[in-house]
């Protein structure tokens, strides 16, 4: 009797927790007996056969889809007119044209050929030298008469002779050798090797538009274009390429030209 009043609170708790363990494994009988009772009930329903005619069916509906699947992109700009108005003129016989290409959009550049400032050797005159110094534009100049170690360089003579001596490979060749004070550089001048610079460009250009044709030669900086009912100016000729600004909106534009790659 002692034993059982002294150890009562653990005899009791011990029978709580072998009631709590019978209950978990009860509990987990009856879980999968009724998920057995459930799962027993059903039949795994027939492979269904395909109806005739249905296959060919889907096979067009699912050629349809792809086709909404892989749709072209849409186009905004190019030859069609929904986003692209055409402009049209009446021509000087009264009828109406479509301008399909106008603007400097229809410019294209045809030639570019640079300009050379040239300086050549005539012949020996006394302790001097004639010799010609040719702007790209203008009149021809007329030969100069100059002598070497000359003070001082003049826009007729736009260079100073520094030296007399011929090549090595043909002593007998007349030369001089020229100082060109706007490049800094000495240059060997013979009767027969000019001195050649570039120092600019000019252009042949044409407009092909809807309206009319027009062919530009031999054109340079600055020189004003008219074509297509507008006025442009050249502001830019470099060995592939001719910019143009149009003189109402101040816009530039670069025409590339394909003979120069």
């Amino acid at each position: 009797m002692q034993f059982l009043k002294k150890h009562f609170e653990k005899i009791i708790l011990s029978a709580v927790l072998a009631g709590l363990g019978a209950a978990a494994f009860w509990l987990s009988v009856a879980v999968k007996d009724a998920r057995e009772s459930l799962t027993s009930g059903f039949v795994d329903p027939p492979t269904a056969r395909p109806l005739p005619g249905v296959e060919s069916n889907l096979a067009v509906l699912r050629v349809a889809l792809q086709k909404l699947t892989d749709a072209p992109p849409i186009t905004l700009s190019g030859d069609h007119n929904v986003f692209n108005p055409v402009t049209w003129r009446r021509a000087s016989d009264g009828k109406l044209f479509k301008m399909t290409r106008s603007g400097v959009e229809a410019l294209e550049v045809t030639k570019i050929a640079p300009l050379y400032f040239t300086i050549s050797l005539l012949s020996k005159v006394g302790e001097g030298y004639k010799l010609t110094a040719q702007p790209p534009k203008g009149p021809k100049v007329m030969s100069q008469f100059a002598r070497p170690h000359e003070p001082k360089p003049t826009p007729l003579k736009p260079y100073t002779i520094v030296g007399t001596n011929a090549p090595p490979e043909n002593p007998t060749l007349l030369a001089v050798q020229l100082l060109i004070p706007e490049t800094k550089e000495t240059v060997t001048v013979t009767t027969n090797t000019p001195y050649k610079r570039v120092v600019g460009f000019v252009a042949d250009l044409k407009y092909s538009g809807s309206d009319t044709t027009n062919v530009f030669t031999n054109r340079s900086v600055d020189d004003a274009l008219q074509f297509s009912g507008e006025s442009f100016k050249i502001i830019a000729i470099a060995s592939n390429a001719v910019t143009v600004q149009d003189a109402r909106t101040a816009q530039k534009t670069e025409k590339e030209w394909k003979g120069g790659q």
